[in-house]
């Protein structure tokens, strides 16, 4: 027992410089200044304000239904559509539309066709016999002729009466004589008319029946340009439009957009359009793939302020330098407008500068002492200040409530 009491004596007397030095250690960790976690940089500097906006094509075209001629349909019924969405190509088949009231036309035009044509050779068959009985008549009339001739001459040595009557004769007989041959020398001229006209109704119907074959060719839609197939909504249904579907001659059934080219629809704010004007450079950023930035310039802002969603607002479009497949109409965006942009700008946290009647000042420390210097202020983002004054990159800065509270 005297042993066991004794080890723990000389623990217990050794035990007391140990603490001491370990009250020596921790003693300078505590009492050292913290360093401050604001300073003064320098560097690249942005400006720029947030907002949002919607990706269109710079150019679209906008497809139509077949324009063709009333007289086959006024309505035609969608077959075949390709899908919305669907990335097409210059030429690809997009939309088809039901044949059957032109082949019906087509049909019907034949018969027509068929029916003239037989028209036109019973009449020039008819004409043909016209004018042989015709030829027939004047020598029947000149045989007539000839032999009221021969009376007449006989008739000489006759009394005057009987004279006077075989002269009578054969002046009716030569009238009709030469009514024959002016009739057979018109006839063929008359008879030519008759035949041309029906042969122009023949040429109508055949230029009917050509045109209703080349429309065939016409029922089915290609696309003007590479792009992405759109389709519209439906006037009578506010459905957007699909298959059996029957849609008014010439009416737009969709849209190819030309995803080479594309922009954004955006918005400013009306306390920030003062800072924004065209060919400022932009970069946007897609909702979906907000790490891959794309760039652009703004090529138009709106001149009248409009409300939108219980904001004024003023519409923007930005043209994007960038061709990328990833790039959709109808894709939402966040575009930054750079309002200003420098290389080497000395810039502080904003909650470090104090606004005092328009003049600003900076707390500074130095040496352990804290020094109030006044600068000049430049642009301003959400976290930064472009300043100006007796600074140095990397001087430490307090915060104005932390020294005014002391």
């Amino acid at each position: 027992m005297k042993i066991k009491s004794s080890f723990i004596t000389i623990l217990k007397e050794r035990s007391i410089p140990f603490l001491f030095l370990a009250v020596i250690a921790v003693i300078p960790v505590s009492c050292k200044k913290q360093k401050s976690e604001y300073m003064i940089s320098q560097g690249p500097f942005r400006q720029s304000v947030i907002e949002t906006g919607e990706l269109q094509s710079v150019n679209a075209v906008t497809v139509m239904m077949p324009n063709i001629d009333y007289k086959y349909a006024s309505r035609l019924k969608i077959v075949d559509l390709a899908e919305h969405g669907k990335t097409v190509s210059m030429g690809e088949p997009i939309i088809s539309v039901d044949p059957a009231p032109v082949q019906k036309f087509i049909i019907e035009k034949r018969e027509s066709l068929e029916n003239e044509i037989a028209t036109s050779n019973k009449l020039k068959a008819q004409l043909k016999n016209n004018l042989q009985d015709l030829k027939a008549q004047i020598r029947n009339e000149q045989s007539s002729y000839d032999i009221k001739k021969l009376q007449l001459e006989s008739s000489a040595y006759e009394s005057v009466a009987l004279r006077k009557v075989r002269e009578l004769e054969f002046r009716q007989s030569e009238i009709r004589l030469n009514k024959l041959k002016r009739n057979l020398e018109l006839r063929p001229k008359l008879d030519s008319l008759d035949y041309r006209i029906q042969l122009i109704k023949v040429s109508q119907r055949e230029n009917e029946l050509r045109a209703a074959e080349e429309t065939l060719d016409l029922l089915t839609v290609r696309s003007p340009l590479d792009g992405i197939f759109v389709v519209q909504r439906n006037p009578s249904t506010g459905q957007t439009i699909k298959v059996g579907d029957e849609v008014y001659l010439s009416y737009p059934v969709a849209k190819i957009p030309d995803i080479n080219k594309m922009k954004v629809n955006g918005i400013i704010m009306e306390n920030d359009i003062s800072r924004i004007k065209t060919g400022q450079n932009v970069t946007i950023r897609l909702d979906a793939l907000p790490s891959v930035p794309f760039h652009g310039t703004i090529s138009k802002v709106g001149k009248v302020c409009i409300p939108q969603d219980e904001k004024k607002v003023f519409l923007t479009e930005v043209l994007i330098s960038e061709t990328d497949l990833r790039l959709k109409p109808g894709m939402t965006v966040s575009c930054e407008y750079i309002t200003y942009e420098g290389e080497n700008e000395v810039y502080v946290p904003n909650n470090c500068i104090l606004d005092e009647n328009k003049h600003f000042y900076l707390f500074i420390r130095k040496r352990g002492k804290i020094r109030k210097t006044e600068v000049k202020t430049g642009p301003s983002n959400n976290l930064y200040t472009v300043v100006s004054g007796d600074l140095k990159s990397g001087q430490a800065l307090e915060l104005p409530e932390n020294i005014l509270t002391e």
